[in-house]
């Protein structure tokens, strides 16, 4: 092997000597770049620049050394006022275009340990400013040969995110986003760079979808950035959402969403609201105030952005913010649309009465699922004309007399309206469309939709013994409409809201009914009778269920305060006084106390279970 070589070294320097003076200079010129490519890429290869700092992807799960451009980005240990540099593999490119393509985003969080010296904590005693910060390299930090040009980053040279590490944890985690792009790969950076005033330590980054707000509710606390950059508040009480716009859908479309605000609540009992005391985070975004109800029951709250009048602004808490461990703005949880079938928008009820009409992805209506309770969707519809198409027909085959458990031809329907809101349950609605099977009975368009919606949702299930039948499984369903009045419209969505947690809750349907049969008797028939006094009510009252679900609704639609009088109210109606005229001359002479103690234990179970009351079912309120 040796003789090989050696021949072969010999036959390169005889056709080296045999050229001209020129050729020998040109060929020397080659071999000493293809020498320093080789030692370039060894050094490389054996790790003389591999950092000690790991980048993990959240899409593989892959951990790999980050290529280190200085001392600093070796070791991941900056002393004070210094930087450490970091470059990508080409592999770790990829995982960003991985993590991007999977979540429609994609950012990279480092985790940052401080620890200070001595002679740092006294300083900070005494300055204003420790300061702290985290950029992206691109390729103009880099010469053509990929040389590193180490550099002091001035503020104007590039975005940034900036912290006064005087009132950082300890241990945090920073993430920065990057833009939404179809084509992603072109806007991966080259590496990053870390600048720190007190002595830290790099633990490792990571590649992440883009989250954007603050967490403190893991033991390392988190702050996220859009592409925009910002300034860290690690008192967290501000945040910048002005960026949101570069890394998110900035509308709802069938293809997607607009992301969504996601709020966790603290748990310390210290500071949960009870009966007596609200306790109300005020939110200020954009100039809109939002006030959410801190309740033990409740531990997070979803609004979609969708919701808001100007989401891509400032959010600031403004009083209770101690209540709230985080406030992220992260891509909606919501899968896409297939199919044409509409996913509802999670949200807490109400923010539903004052959506947008704008932002609805179908012009004649938008669905939403409450965010605290799956399987309860709601329907907010543009008028009667529309909501008729969807449920007319199923709340004659529902609930009313001499029509319940049949399907009811056009031609009957025609001319009828059922119900200005609607609830169902999940039982009620799967025995519908199997008595639609059975008899081959032509459904519209809306119904057929609506059957796509509740398979899709939950709702329903295919029925494994028999695929053209549907089981239910859980939940229910709310219908309100454009075209009732406001104030009408908020009562009507707390009296089908308490429906579905009735359909919903097995131990709240039991206590109903043991307030039920607890009542003053006179005072329930006269709710019968109120109810037989308005035909365009139509319920079949040989179904107690229906009864005391109904009893329960009308009690709790509004506050606890008006319920009495309410009810006193119905007892002074001339149609109710004309054909029941002994019962409702109870009610009024009793004040409708009866409804009210009735009101009283009902809003004390639902509040230590829901954390909602009689006339509200929302936490958040404008």
């Amino acid at each position: 092997m040796k003789t090989k070589i050696k021949s072969f070294i010999n036959t390169l320097l005889q056709k080296y000597n045999g050229f001209e003076k020129k050729q020998k200079i040109i060929v020397l010129f080659i071999a000493v770049v293809v020498v320093v490519d080789l030692v370039l890429a060894l050094g490389l290869l054996f790790g003389k620049k591999s950092s000690k700092v790991k980048l993990e992807s959240a899409g593989s799960q892959r951990i790999s050394s980050l290529i280190a451009l200085d001392k600093c980005g070796r070791s991941g240990l900056i002393s004070d006022n210094q930087y450490a540099n970091f470059k990508f593999t080409s592999e770790q490119k990829k995982e960003f275009v991985n993590v991007y393509e999977k979540n429609g985003s994609v950012a990279l969080t480092v985790r940052i340990k401080l620890n200070p010296t001595k002679r740092q904590n006294q300083t900070s005693f005494s300055v204003n400013d420790l300061p702290f910060k985290f950029g992206f390299l691109d390729k103009s930090d880099f010469k053509g040969r990929g040389k590193f040009i180490k550099q002091i980053y001035p503020n104007n040279h590039r975005i940034l995110i900036q912290g006064n590490e005087k009132n950082a944890p300890y241990v945090f985690d920073v993430s920065f986003g990057l833009p939404k792009n179809k084509e992603i790969e072109k806007y991966i950076p080259e590496g990053f760079f870390i600048y720190s005033s007190m002595k830290c330590k790099i633990l490792g980054a990571c590649v992440v979808p883009c989250q954007i707000g603050f967490d403190s509710t893991t033991q390392v606390p988190y702050y996220g950035f859009a592409s925009n950059g910002g300034i860290i508040d690690f008192t967290n009480r501000i945040i910048d959402f002005s960026g949101a716009s570069l890394a998110f859908q900035v509308q709802n479309t069938s293809y997607g969403f607009m992301p969504e605000l996601c709020f966790t609540l603290n748990d310390s009992p210290d500071f949960k609201a009870n009966l007596k005391n609200s306790v109300k985070i005020e939110v200020n975004i954009g100039g809109e105030k939002l006030f959410i109800n801190n309740v033990a029951p409740a531990k997070k709250v979803i609004i979609p952005t969708a919701a808001l009048k100007a989401p891509f602004t400032r959010l600031e808490l403004i009083s209770n913010g101690d209540c709230v461990s985080s406030v992220l703005l992260r891509a909606s949880e919501a899968p896409s649309e297939s199919d044409n079938v509409p996913v509802p928008v999670k949200t807490d009820p109400g923010l539903i009465l004052n959506y947008n009409q704008s932002n609805w992805r179908n012009v004649d209506f938008e669905i939403f699922e409450w965010d605290r309770f799956d399987r309860i969707i709601f329907f907010d519809i543009r008028n009667y004309a529309i909501q008729d198409n969807f449920f007319r027909r199923m709340a004659f085959f529902a609930e009313k007399t001499g029509y319940k458990g049949t399907l009811v031809s056009d031609e009957v329907l025609e001319g009828k309206h059922a119900f200005n809101a609607h609830d169902y349950s999940s039982e009620t609605m799967a025995r519908f469309f199997n008595k639609v099977q059975e008899e081959n009975f032509k459904l519209n368009n809306e119904e057929l939709l609506l059957k796509k919606i509740l398979l899709k949702t939950g709702i329903l299930v295919v029925d494994e013994s028999n695929a053209s039948m549907v089981k239910p499984n859980g939940g229910g369903l709310v219908s309100i409409s454009r075209e009732t009045p406001e104030w009408s419209r908020r009562r009507l969505l707390a009296h089908e809201g308490w429906h579905t947690l009735f359909f919903r809750d097995e131990e709240f349907r039991n206590y109903v009914s043991a307030v039920y049969y607890t009542t003053d008797a006179e005072a329930i028939q006269f709710i019968k009778d109120f109810w037989t006094s308005q035909p365009d009510l139509g319920y079949d009252q040989t179904d107690n269920v229906l009864m005391q679900n109904e009893f329960m609704a009308y009690i709790m639609q509004q506050p606890l305060s008006e319920v009495a009088n309410n009810f006193v109210g119905y007892a002074n109606w001339q149609s109710v006084i004309k054909q029941f005229p002994n019962t409702s001359s109870y009610v009024r002479k009793t004040e409708g106390r009866a409804f009210e103690d009735a009101a009283t234990a009902m809003n004390e179970f639902v509040f230590d279970k829901y954390g909602i009351v009689c006339g509200n079912i929302n936490l958040v309120a404008r």
